[in-house]
């Protein structure tokens, strides 16, 4: 089973928003000037990454990098 980590969703996020130095908690709108077409970027890359599908509801609810962290880990895990 393949696994994922924190740092690894930090950096996929830094390499989508083109931004360094990210923290888990940072708000990827108010915060990183993240727009809802990066947003979306960011989970069709996670998507991409780790063979796994996320609904459109759920994008709603990511506001952070740990945000997506563990909906990708909650996916990998079979949930």
């Amino acid at each position: 089973m393949q696994s994922v980590t924190k740092d690894e969703i930090i950096k996929l996020v830094e390499l989508q928003l083109g931004k360094r130095g990210l923290r888990e908690n940072d708000r990827l709108v108010e915060e990183l000037g993240a727009e809802s077409a990066d947003v979306a970027n960011l989970v069709a890359a996670a998507e991409e990454k780790y063979g796994i599908a996320i609904k459109e509801s759920e994008i709603a609810r990511i506001f952070t990098p740990v945000d997506l962290f563990e909906l990708v880990q909650k996916r990998l895990n079979g949930s």
